[in-house]
């Protein structure tokens, strides 16, 4: 059911239709109820409302070059009087009207910048009649309605959210939206573009005293027609927020625990700080460590977690007056160094670093060989994270044969970053223990032509200090001793053929010794 109402006076009058128009205009209270019309809707191109104004425009077009007897154009606005009637039970109350030929009206009422308003227009010939014989046109529906924006300031957050409706005889033909600030007379700053089926957007990082004078703008498929909402003016009043800040790197402390450090950029001021570890870098199942209220620029930690138990993710985060996380780091994480030893050959990985505001520069294999005054050298590896087929052989330290000791650690660096910092990390160390290889031979032959194979000596990978060998008979009488090879003889006679007996001591250079025994046999040619 459709009524029209409340049709006031909104333009000048053409002289020779003053009483008429004086007759129909004063009649406040009137109800007009629609005829059966010859006269079809005018159709809206499109209705706006103006950022610097707040008044509402509307274009139409022209219905009467096929029906010249219209007189002049209402303007209404839509209200749907009973929600739950179906058909739906619309009034339209008239704000204006325009004379022919124009096909043009501002609304100056401010109510769009409470609501939506839904507009329509038809067409009226008064047939010379006034009021009583008024035969009013068509009119479009749905109406065209006004996109009414509305804005929440998140104090706490520094954020505004803003929530607008679609232009209602647009919708599913809204290409975008573009959302504007306004910093001065016609001056608008695109803030974001959203898509035509969006109609909610986010502000971030908003700046303090200051005001954002917002509105959105819808565009039309055909990229012509465009609408603007009502503006919307937030004055920004923040909580004080906390400082931004730095993970500068997670390391491994000389007592196998995680060392930290974060630096607070800018001037601090007496906040509270968040330590927060994860299993992923994606944060997955965090775990506050610890709390800070302090005024330093700089936070160190050392967190006992065995390092070996995984890889830990850790970032700090800053509350808020509100009690809310709102300046969080970069991620930093320690690196666990893992390593197989295949014969001589050491094959080590590791995982990356992850979020290092500059990135990682170059990861670095520290290896040192041996036990007492180790030698210590490095490998550049760039961006690789794996290294293989180490040949360790020839570091076996000769000053401590029993037992040569191999260690690797990764050292990773980060690239200089934007506040003048440079992170460095380091890996848990991981050892192998070579040991010295000793090999008697099991035959040898007193008179052979080879000198290699006259004497009877143990091989060596490496130089010791010195070494006792006996030899004994079958019958485990002692025979011969010395710290040289033995040529075969006893009491300066070639021994019979036949299978005896060694017992050998190998000493270092330290306290340290090594015993082997076993049986060799002499031959003869």
């Amino acid at each position: 059911m459709l009524r029209f109402s409340n049709i006031p006076a909104c333009t000048s009058m053409k002289a020779n239709r003053t009483l008429i128009l004086l007759l129909f205009l004063t009649c406040k209270s009137l109800f007009i109820f629609a005829q059966t019309s010859t006269y079809p809707a005018p159709r809206l191109h499109y209705v706006t409302v103006n950022p610097e104004t707040g008044h509402d425009s509307l274009i139409w077009f022209s219905i009467t070059g096929a029906y010249p007897e219209i007189d002049y154009y209402i303007i209404g606005i839509s209200t749907l009087r009973n929600p739950g009637e179906f058909p739906p039970d619309y009034g339209f109350t008239g704000v204006g009207q325009v004379f022919v030929p124009d096909t043009f009206f501002i609304n100056t009422n401010l109510e769009s910048s409470v609501h939506s308003v839904g507009y329509t227009v038809w067409g009226v010939n008064d047939l010379g009649g006034g009021p009583t014989t008024i035969q009013n046109g068509g009119f479009e529906q749905p109406p065209d309605s006004t996109i009414f924006l509305e804005v929440d300031f998140d104090t706490c957050q520094a954020t505004i959210t803003l929530n607008w409706n679609d232009y209602n005889k647009w919708r599913g033909s809204t290409d975008e939206f573009n959302i504007y600030r306004r910093t001065g007379p016609g001056v608008y700053v695109p803030v974001a573009q959203v898509s035509g089926t969006t109609t909610t957007y986010i502000m971030t990082n908003v700046t303090g005293n200051q005001t954002y004078e917002l509105f959105v703008e819808a565009v039309n498929s055909d990229r012509i027609r465009r609408s603007t909402s009502n503006r919307v003016d937030v004055f920004i009043s923040l909580t004080q927020q906390p400082n931004n800040v730095n993970a500068d790197y997670a390391t491994l402390s000389s007592g196998n625990s995680i060392d930290l450090s974060f630096t607070i950029l800018g001037t601090p001021f007496n906040t509270q700080y968040n330590l927060v570890r994860s299993n992923s870098p994606s944060g997955s199942d965090p775990e506050i460590v610890t709390t800070f209220i302090t005024s330093n620029n700089r936070i160190t930690y050392t967190d006992n977690v065995p390092f070996t138990s995984g890889i830990y993710y850790y970032h700090l985060e800053g509350i808020n007056a509100c009690g809310q996380s709102s300046a969080v780091s970069n991620i930093a994480n320690n690196i666990i160094l893992n390593g197989t030893l295949a014969g001589t050959n050491v094959s080590v990985s590791w995982n990356e670093y992850e979020d290092w505001s500059g990135g990682v520069e170059r990861y670095r294999i520290i290896r040192t060989s041996g036990r007492e005054n180790p030698v210590t050298d490095t490998i550049d590896l760039g961006s690789t994270t794996t290294y293989y087929m180490d040949d360790i052989g020839a570091l076996a330290n000769y000053a401590d044969p029993v037992s040569s000791l191999v260690c690797y650690q990764v050292d990773a660096i980060e690239n200089m970053n934007i506040y003048g910092l440079q992170g460095k990390s380091l890996s848990n160390r991981l050892c192998f223990s070579l040991n010295p290889d000793i090999r008697m031979p099991n035959a040898f032959i007193p008179n052979d032509g080879d000198p290699t194979n006259q004497v009877f000596e143990p091989v060596f990978s490496f130089e010791p200090e010195q070494y006792e060998m006996t030899i004994y008979n079958r019958l485990g009488t002692k025979i011969w001793e010395g710290s040289e090879p033995w040529d075969g003889r006893a009491n300066g006679k070639n021994v019979p053929e036949g299978v005896y007996l060694y017992y050998i001591r190998v000493y270092n250079y330290s306290t340290d010794y090594t015993e082997l025994n076993g049986s060799v046999t002499v031959l003869y040619r």
